[in-house]
């Protein structure tokens, strides 16, 4: 009799080990198919607008899109133009990475992160956005900003398009501008 109760015993233990294992190979599938993109694509280009003008076209080595996250994710290189209200070529953007957010038209650039000015001016940093309803270049962390004749560090920044009107917080750095003394 005790043979056959450790035989059920055993039994219902292999029956319920493998019964476990099944409900989480499903859901490890179920997790799977929910990180799918509903769309992918290879060294493509995303134009984005705000009231029906182009503000950026964006290029990117690998960009997937998931609907029910909102979210465009690009990596393998990213390259941003970006223009004026005018249609107007004003800076560019590379980055390693980013994220597109498709409600608002933000984006969020990651790795190495630089920006040029068609005047010259340069932004270098590790993470930015772009806030599309402001219309600014915002960096919350450390960024390296540099024109002719300056070169600065900054712990923030924030920054129109074409990086003419900036703010630099806890600005460091140098410049070789002629500057005169008060008599």
């Amino acid at each position: 009799m005790t043979l056959k109760i450790s035989l059920i015993i055993l039994l219902s233990a292999m029956l319920l080990v493998s019964c476990t294992k099944i409900e989480e190979e499903q859901s490890t599938s179920s997790l799977d198919q929910a990180r799918i993109p509903d769309q992918e694509s290879w060294k493509s280009v995303i134009t984005m607008t705000k009231d029906g003008k182009k503000f950026a076209e964006v290029w990117a080595g690998y960009i997937a899109f998931y609907s029910e996250q909102g979210k465009t994710f690009m990596r393998d290189s990213i390259h941003a133009d970006f223009f004026d209200r005018n249609g107007i070529h004003n800076s560019t953007l590379t980055a390693d990475s980013g994220i597109v957010f498709s409600q608002t038209n933000n984006l969020i650039a990651y790795g190495e992160v630089k920006v040029v000015s068609d005047s010259g001016v340069v932004l270098e940093t590790r993470e930015l956005r772009w806030d599309n309803e402001k219309q600014k270049i915002i960096s919350e962390v450390v960024v390296r900003f540099s024109t002719q004749v300056d070169t600065l560090l900054g712990d923030s920044f924030v920054s129109d398009p074409d990086l003419t009107n900036y703010e630099i917080k806890n600005a460091r750095g140098y410049s070789r501008r002629l500057i005169p003394l008060e008599k």
